[in-house]
């Protein structure tokens, strides 16, 4: 993983809206921070001066005092931060005049990574509601750590990477941010492939066709361990472990991250589509520990 220290460098970023979850993540981002060696930048966003959002008032600057008080909730926050981690090589604070799911968006193109918190304050345009987290996770150029509600893993003294491959090309991005952090936190990697042929099941219950299961679950091995083969010379310190599911992909990972440090999964960006797949949705809502979601880009596929 690269270390870079540059002010050049790209930041970890992370949305903070004052929150409990929220400062949290900025914790989070901290740590992330320091051990890549990377600036940190806490934003907020709130559409404090948009055209038509403030109406001007003769008695009142209204936008120039919704942006001191986000501009005061930074300094709070990185006060707070600070005083929980400790010096940080760079950190830094800004206000984006914008609405949550695009400003956060926009700001993914510039930053290493993006945390956010699953949850933010209850009653205002909070950067971690469900929606808003589901959409920025949606559309982010940059891979999005978010951490649970509640952090459910078992206790350990070392507790795995766990990431998600599909034995696809493109698995290649999931896997070196995945491999990159089981290095960088001296653990293990857990390598999951799940596989739920579906044509196969609907074939193999009709009397007529014969489905080999066996050979069918030995394919998908040979295609697992091939997605990982080059990672183990890459990376030889981090113990990479296959493990096949026959199991809808969301089950199978979040069973697999009940005792993991870390849960690492691709998201293709689908323009046409305005959701998320299955499995990035049903493990945002209910992953048992911090979530990464890495956007596969079109030119791997």
């Amino acid at each position: 993983m690269s270390t870079a220290s540059s002010s050049s460098a790209r930041p970890v970023v992370v949305g903070v809206d004052g929150s409990d979850p929220s400062i949290a993540a900025a914790v989070y981002g901290a740590d992330l921070a320091r051990r890549r060696r990377l600036p940190l930048l806490l934003v907020h966003v709130t559409p404090w001066n948009l055209s038509g959002t403030v109406a001007p008032t003769p008695s009142a600057d209204l936008g120039g005092a919704l942006e001191e008080s986000a501009e005061q909730l930074l300094r709070t926050v990185q006060a707070e931060v600070l005083e929980r981690t400790g010096p940080l090589p760079a950190v830094s604070s800004r206000v984006l005049d914008d609405y949550p799911v695009p400003g956060l968006c926009r700001i993914s193109g510039e930053a290493a990574v993006l945390v956010l918190g699953r949850r933010g304050s209850r009653g205002l345009p909070g950067l971690m509601a469900g929606s808003t987290a589901s959409g920025v996770v949606q559309h982010a150029r940059c891979p999005v750590v978010v951490l649970p509600a509640e952090d459910t893993t078992r206790a350990g003294q070392r507790r795995p990477v766990v990431v998600g491959v599909e034995a696809a090309p493109e698995d290649e991005q999931v896997l070196a941010f995945a491999v990159a952090e089981a290095a960088d936190r001296r653990t293990d990697l857990v390598a999951v492939h799940a596989w739920r042929e579906i044509a196969l099941e609907v074939s193999a219950r009709r009397p007529t066709p014969f489905v080999d299961w066996t050979g069918v679950a030995e394919e998908e091995q040979a295609l697992l361990a091939e997605s990982v083969a080059g990672w183990r010379d890459k990376e030889p310190d981090v113990a990479i472990r296959e493990v096949l599911v026959r199991d809808r992909p969301a089950t199978a990972l979040r069973e697999a991250a009940l005792d993991a440090e870390l849960l690492v999964v691709g998201h293709r960006h689908r323009p046409a589509l305005a959701r998320l797949g299955s499995t990035v949705h049903g493990l945002l809502h209910r992953a048992p520990c911090p979530l990464v979601v890495v956007p596969i880009e079109e030119s791997a596929r």
